[in-house]
């Protein structure tokens, strides 16, 4: 008798621990039960410099929040060139076999153009897309600046409007170039709206606030396809 009802107690137990099993400790669930990997590949913006907690409060934290997404993996380096990121894609983004990437870079490049012109960049950007598109990868890349910001970042280090224009009609013309280099890339315009000027930490960077809006923006153009994933 002793030994039916040890059974018994072993049947409820395992049945209470498939049923605890069912919640895999992810923030979010999809319908299909497939499960949703992001790495944002960035720099300071992407690390959430300017908070006092980065790990939650930079963009990717508050992304980790959204329905749709399982795991978001924060791979933002702060004073990351485009060379940079190059240089540790195989371990900072491909080691995670991501669905989805954001690449949110160039900034670094942009501050310090005498060094890095734009076709090294657009070269380090081409590159590692080319390294992260497997041909069924979403790759988001996002724009760091819109013009207005970046004529007011090249002005806080003091360069002529006719170079400020001229630098951003280049970068213009990069990040159009690189969006149409793949089908799976789709370029964010602005993640700037809401935060520059108002929820700021310091001149070009968001406080917790900015970035949280920030994140928002980017989701509202990743939802569209997180919908046709469920």
């Amino acid at each position: 008798m002793r030994f039916y009802k040890v059974i018994a107690v072993t049947v409820i137990i395992v049945l209470v621990m498939a049923v605890l099993g069912c919640d895999n400790g992810s923030t979010n669930d999809n319908d299909n039960g497939k499960e949703i990997t992001l790495v944002c590949l960035g720099d300071s913006l992407t690390a959430g410099y300017g908070t006092a907690e980065p790990s939650e409060e930079s963009y990717p934290a508050y992304l980790q929040k959204k329905p749709g997404i399982n795991t978001v993996i924060n791979a933002g380096v702060t004073g990351d060139t485009t060379a940079g990121a190059l240089s540790r894609v195989d371990s900072d983004v491909l080691f995670y076999n991501p669905d989805i990437v954001i690449i949110l870079l160039g900034a670094n490049d942009f501050f310090d153009f005498l060094h890095f012109p734009v076709s090294e960049t657009k070269k380090n950007l081409q590159t590692i897309i080319n390294k992260v598109d497997n041909g069924k990868r979403k790759i988001y890349l996002a724009k760091f600046y819109t013009d207005e910001v970046a004529a007011e970042m090249a002005a806080s280090i003091s360069l002529p409007s006719g170079i400020i224009n001229y630098i951003v009609n280049q970068y213009n013309k990069m990040f159009i170039a690189l969006a149409a280099s793949s089908d799976n890339i789709e370029l964010i315009d602005d993640i700037w709206t809401g935060v520059w000027g108002i929820h700021m930490s310091d001149l070009i960077h968001p406080d917790a606030e900015g970035y949280e809006i920030m994140a928002d923006r980017i989701y509202k153009v990743m939802e569209p396809y997180l919908q046709k994933l469920k």
